[in-house]
């Protein structure tokens, strides 16, 4: 109840903060609402991130209702230092810097309007928010295209399982009727990507020891991988079996391998957590 009455009491503040982010965030959000939307993006997530961190906070409400509400000078400073790495951003039109400026202003309103234990409390839904600030390609191109050649190689493997022949030529496989082209979106980062923010979701969830939460976070990287390989071995042999058009990215097959890879990772991340949490 006095952290109501201390909300209601400072509203015309907190109104005044929430207004003041959407005013200046407001072509971040256009340029975020882009790069989720383009083809081949690799944060087409990015739209439920925030709406799972309102959840987590929402999971925390009795506890954030016993902590009194207090004021950290200090998040007045994180605000101003999140705005001004957003003017540099804008000036200098590096719109990912601006990105990322939106949850350090995030985490200044909370220190300033909520105190340090409540911001404490919740430190790990805002943090969850950087998985909806895009990287630069060019900074995932790094680690795009080994990750592209490795899936590739492991591909290649299960095809010499399944006795398939093939020729390759860097990322171009030749099949006996048709050519296959491993192109960019067959590098394996969304699933990087989405699987290490549902890694980071589960053990916030589901609480382990550190050492087992290392251990899963280990495995994550290797897992993308493996489960990139499996569905560059699909499309493969879809394209052997029924033509490279069917396995274009045009083709419901193209898509749907990508969502059934995502099922399966997602089981396997689940099962895995679930049995780190029995061993806790």
């Amino acid at each position: 109840m006095e952290n109501i009455l201390k909300i209601k009491k400072h509203f015309i503040l907190w109104c005044l903060f929430a207004l003041s982010f959407i005013a200046c965030y407001f072509s971040t959000f256009q340029w975020l609402n882009y790069k989720y939307q383009a083809q081949d993006s690799y944060y087409s997530h990015g739209y439920l991130i925030p709406i799972v961190s309102a959840y987590l906070i929402y999971l925390r409400r009795k506890e954030i209702r016993e902590v009194p509400l207090e004021s950290t000078p200090i998040g007045l400073g994180i605000i101003m230092l999140a705005l001004a790495i957003h003017i540099f951003g804008v000036l200098g039109d590096i719109n990912f810097i601006s990105g990322f400026s939106m949850v350090l202003y995030l985490l200044g309103c909370s220190l300033y309007l909520l105190g340090t234990r409540i911001t404490w409390s919740i430190a790990f839904p805002l943090g969850f928010l950087i998985f909806m600030c895009p990287i630069p390609e060019a900074y995932i191109d790094i680690v795009a295209l080994p990750s592209k050649a490795m899936a590739t190689s492991l591909a290649l493997h299960f095809m010499d399982l399944v006795n398939i022949p093939y020729v390759r030529e860097g990322f171009f496989i030749h099949l006996a009727h048709s050519t296959f082209v491993v192109g960019t979106p067959c590098n394996g980062m969304r699933s990087f990507i989405s699987f290490t923010a549902l890694g980071l979701l589960m053990l916030y969830l589901f609480r382990t020891s550190w050492w087992n939460r290392i251990l899963f976070l280990v495995i994550v990287p290797p897992l993308a991988l493996l489960l990139n390989g499996v569905r560059i071995a699909l499309l493969l042999w879809i394209a052997h079996t029924y033509g490279v058009k069917a396995a274009s990215p045009e083709s419901y097959l193209h898509d749907g391998s990508g969502g059934l890879v995502f099922i399966i990772g997602f089981g396997l991340l689940m099962l895995f957590s679930h049995k780190l949490y029995e061993k806790r």
